[in-house]
Formats: C-alpha cells, sequence, structure tokens
C-alpha cells in the first residue's frame, strides 16, 4: 500500500506527541482541532465538504452507508446547515452499528483483518447531533444494508438523493447499494467511494467496477480533490 509507511511512521510519532503532552481537555482540543488533525483526515473532510457543495443545486436528500461513529455524517450535517439552513435536505444514514459483518468471497482478507471492526454507537451519535442542533435533519435506518436499503426504498418511494456517501468496505453492501440506490441519484448527483481500488477493502471497488463495465454511459467519473479517501466519484448522467 503506497501510504502504509507514512501512516505507521505518523501513529507512531502521533503516540509520542501524546505521551509528551499528557491529558488535554476535550473541548480546548475540539476548538483547536486544526493543532491536532492529521493531514490525511483534514484532506479527507475538506474533499467531503467539497462534494457536497457541488450538490447543493440538485434537488434531492443525502444517503451515507457506513457512518461508524458518526463523524463523516456530522461533517455533513453541520455543513449542510452552514450553506444550505432553509433547504429541505435530510441525511439519511444506514449502518448496523455492528461493525464488519457481512462477508464475500470478493472481500479477500478483511474478515480475517477486521471482523466486527468499526462498531458505533447510535446513541453517541443522535447525543453529539442534538448537541450540534441538526438532529431533526438527520434519520437513521438501523440494520445491515443489505435488508435495511431495501425496506427502505420499498417505504418512501418518493425519496430521490443528490448526494451518496458509500463506505461501507465490503461488496454485499456496496452491491446492494448500486442496485437499489443507484436509480434514485437525480440526474447530476454524486455517487461518493470511500476505498475505491483500496488493497485494503477489495470487495467494496470489485463491486463498483462491476457497476461500471454494465452501466457504462450511465455515469461520469469524478476524482476528489486533494484527497486519498474518498477515492472516486460518479456523477449520474441520466
Amino acid at each position: 500500500m503506497k501510504f502504509l509507511s507514512e501512516d505507521r511512521q505518523y501513529f507512531e510519532s502521533r503516540k509520542n506527541f501524546s505521551d509528551q503532552l499528557g491529558p488535554v481537555e476535550l473541548w480546548s482540543a475540539i476548538d483547536q482541532w486544526p493543532l491536532f488533525v492529521g493531514q490525511t483526515n483534514l484532506a479527507r473532510s475538506l474533499a467531503i465538504v467539497e462534494l457536497l457543495r457541488a450538490t447543493l443545486e440538485i434537488p434531492g436528500d443525502i444517503a451515507e452507508f457506513g457512518c461508524w461513529k458518526g463523524s463523516t455524517t456530522l461533517l455533513l450535517a453541520k455543513s449542510l446547515k452552514l450553506f444550505d439552513p432553509m433547504g429541505p435536505k435530510v441525511i439519511h444514514v444506514f449502518d448496523s452499528f455492528e461493525g464488519l459483518t457481512e462477508f464475500h468471497p470478493s472481500d479477500s482478507g478483511v474478515k480475517e483483518r477486521h471482523a466486527s471492526s468499526y462498531k458505533g454507537s447510535r446513541a453517541m451519535l443522535e447525543k453529539c447531533a442534538e448537541l450540534a442542533g441538526v438532529a431533526s435533519g438527520i434519520s437513521i435506518h438501523e440494520g445491515i444494508i443489505e435488508t435495511a436499503l431495501p425496506k427502505f426504498t420499498a417505504q418512501y418511494p418518493q425519496v430521490r438523493f443528490s448526494l451518496i456517501y458509500c463506505d461501507t468496505d465490503l461488496y454485499s453492501a456496496t452491491k446492494t447499494i448500486f442496485e437499489n440506490a443507484w436509480r434514485l441519484i437525480t440526474p447530476g448527483g454524486l455517487m461518493v467511494l470511500d476505498q475505491w481500488n483500496m488493497a485494503e477493502f477489495p470487495g467494496e471497488g470489485v463491486a463498483v467496477n462491476e457497476f461500471m463495465e454494465s452501466e457504462s454511459g450511465s455515469f461520469e467519473v469524478v476524482k476528489p480533490s486533494f484527497t486519498r479517501q474518498p477515492s472516486l466519484a460518479l456523477r449520474r448522467l441520466s
């Protein structure tokens, strides 16, 4: 992996820095977050906000698949409140909050490395959303995506999306998203993939590539700016 040694060095340096610095009061650290945020996470956050802004004029809600602890959810919700405070967009969040559990042969090695990793907390996400004053703009659909998404589309056939953020890591969930949600993207809207073409989570990329091969002509490829992740976006053409 291209950045593996760089990442390891950064995490080791960060641990040493933390040990030297000692305890830091939570809100002081958060309010001064540029002091502490890593370059990779800063780039990812800026890229996500840029993709959101690129779709603000596209009608439809926002969907996030795989939210973990909810940092991207709150980044989207707070940014939406900032850029479009009177707009109607709702952020639909799909997650089991049980971590990675549904593995396919295309997810080679992921079960061994990451089984049950990325468990989140719905209660924590909801409390953070309330604190930020954005809870009314977030709708959580709890359950594995393979079940929760078809249930959602059957229950709410009128919903369309301007932006879908796919951070599932796995083949089956990503394939389900394309089968059920691609048709719900308003033309001009974006499907954003967090881990396409990444060796650590091959299944997400396999599912995306299968879609691109079968549906060429229905999208154009967009490269997110200045970031490793998200790694790909597809703009729906028709």
